[in-house]
C-alpha cells in the first residue's frame, strides 16, 4: 500500500514528495518515485534529514503509534492509514500526540473518498433516502499475502465500519460477531445495532474466489446497492424500476490525499478525524470480544 502513497503523492498538485522510507531493501527497490526523491531505510533518518511538511504512514498497523508519534514530534502533520492503530490507548495517544504538535492527524479509511459512498451521502443529507434500516456490507476476497498482523476485522471490516458511521451519522449501541478460519480471524459474521435504529450487517472474509466490495442499504427511500470498485450506485425504487445514478469517478486515494493537503493548507479539520478512527477501531475490537465470548 506504501507504494500506492508513494505513486499518487508523486503527482499531487500542491505538494511535493521528498522521501520514502522502509526497512525492506526488496521494497524500497520495488518502490517507483521520481529522480531527486530520496530513499531511505529508516523513517527517523527522513524525519530528521527532510523535516518534511506532512507523513503518510502506511506501516504495520502495530507501528502505526509509534511512527505516527515520532512524525508529529518532528513537525509533520500525518495521514495514517487505518485502522488508526492496535489498541485504544495507541489511538489516544496518537490524538493527543496530535494536539501537542499543533498538527493535523488523519485516518485514511479510503472509502470515504470513493465518489460512490460520497453520492449516497449526498442523497442522505438531501433527505433522498429517508430512514435507513439496514446497511449490509459485503467485503470479500482471497487472502493477501501483505498482511501478516492482523484478521479480517481490523483489516477490511474497519473500512466497513467507518463508512456505516459517516453515512448513518449514528454511534454503534451493541455488537454482536462470529469469527472462523484461524487465528488471526480470515471471516467475520458481524451484526451492529445503531443508536439510530439502523442495522449493520458485515459479510467480511478472505476466503472468496475473486474481490467484491459492496454496500446495500434499504431505507424509506428504496434500496440503494453501492458497488465500491466499479463506483456505481443503483437506486431500486419501493414500487418502481431500477435506477443508475450517475456517478464522477476518480481514483479514491488520490481524492484522500488531496483532501489532506487541502485540510493542512486551509488548516481546516480532517475529513476523517482521530476520533473517526478510534471510533471504527473501538467497534472493532468489540466485534473481537464478542467474537471470542461465543
Amino acid at each position: 500500500m506504501g507504494r500506492n502513497h508513494a505513486r499518487v503523492l508523486a503527482d499531487l498538485p500542491n505538494a511535493t514528495l521528498v522521501g520514502v522510507a522502509d526497512p525492506s531493501e526488496a521494497a524500497r527497490a520495488a518502490c517507483v518515485v521520481p529522480r531527486g526523491v530520496e530513499v531511505f531505510a529508516d523513517y527517523r533518518e527522513l524525519l530528521a534529514k527532510l523535516r518534511p511538511d506532512a507523513v503518510t504512514v502506511s506501516v504495520p498497523t502495530e507501528l502505526h503509534c509509534e511512527v505516527t508519534c515520532a512524525a508529529l514530534e518532528a513537525g509533520a502533520h500525518v495521514l495514517v492509514e487505518k485502522p488508526i492503530a492496535s489498541t485504544l490507548d495507541e489511538a489516544d495517544r496518537m490524538a493527543a500526540a496530535a494536539v501537542r504538535a499543533g498538527k493535523q492527524l488523519m485516518v485514511g479509511h479510503i472509502e470515504r473518498f470513493n465518489p460512490a459512498v460520497l453520492e449516497l451521502k449526498r442523497a442522505i443529507a438531501a433527505g433522498e433516502v429517508g430512514r435507513i434500516f439496514q446497511l449490509h456490507a459485503r467485503r470479500n476476497g482471497l487472502f493477501p499475502g501483505r498482511v501478516q498482523d492482523v484478521g479480517v476485522i481490523l483489516d477490511l471490516a474497519t473500512h466497513d465500519i467507518d463508512v456505516m458511521h459517516f453515512l448513518t451519522g449514528s454511534s454503534v449501541a451493541r455488537v454482536s460477531a462470529e469469527t472462523a478460519q484461524g487465528t488471526p480471524e480470515a471471516m467475520l459474521a458481524g451484526l451492529l445495532r445503531f443508536e439510530s435504529g439502523a442495522i449493520g450487517v458485515l459479510d467480511v472474509h478472505w476466503l472468496a474466489p475473486s474481490k467484491v466490495r459492496e454496500l446495500t442499504i434499504v431505507a424509506e427511500g428504496g434500496t440503494y446497492v453501492v458497488d465500491y470498485l466499479s463506483q456505481e450506485v443503483r437506486v431500486h425504487r419501493v414500487g418502481g424500476v431500477a435506477e443508475q445514478v450517475e456517478v464522477v469517478r476518480r481514483e479514491p486515494l488520490r481524492c484522500e490525499h488531496e483532501r489532506f493537503v487541502a485540510c493542512i493548507r486551509e488548516a481546516c479539520s480532517p475529513d476523517v478525524p482521530a476520533s473517526a478512527g478510534r471510533d471504527a477501531l473501538e467497534v472493532a475490537l468489540r466485534l473481537l470480544a464478542s467474537a471470542a465470548r461465543s
